[in-house]
């Protein structure tokens, strides 16, 4: 005799999303591991980026700034911001929004750990 097998459920999602539940949180976190290759700190925590949104259907935009408007580094920031979610489950496609308003403050936007680490205190 064969052993009742009841199918595992899924947790329940909203109706008509076909993947994992996304939260900018989880975005963020991932965002971690993209290092501004000038200062060697990672953009969360430098406070490059100004926030991010998910749909729900999967489409991101992760709104961010450079430390200047003319950073050679920009184009390598946004490729490595993509090589980082593209793969988060839930994320359908990424766009990197650059936000120059309100200009980029490290005394105040920066964490306290980053603050430490470039003399600002």
């Amino acid at each position: 005799m064969a052993e009742d097998q009841s199918p595992t459920t899924e947790p329940e999602r909203p109706a008509g999303a076909t993947s994992p539940v996304l939260r900018p949180e989880d975005v963020e976190d991932a965002l971690r591991e993209v290092i501004d290759p000038e200062l060697g700190l990672d953009i969360v925590s430098l406070g490059l980026v100004y926030g991010v949104d998910v749909a729900e259907d999967g489409d991101t935009t992760v709104r961010l700034t450079l430390t200047s408007p003319y950073c050679p580094l920009g184009p390598m920031i946004e490729s490595q911001v993509h090589s980082v979610t593209q793969f988060l489950p839930g994320i359908k496609d990424v766009t990197v929004d650059l936000v120059w308003d309100p200009p980029w403050d490290p005394h105040t936007m920066a964490s306290d750990e980053v603050k430490l680490e470039l003399g600002l205190y």
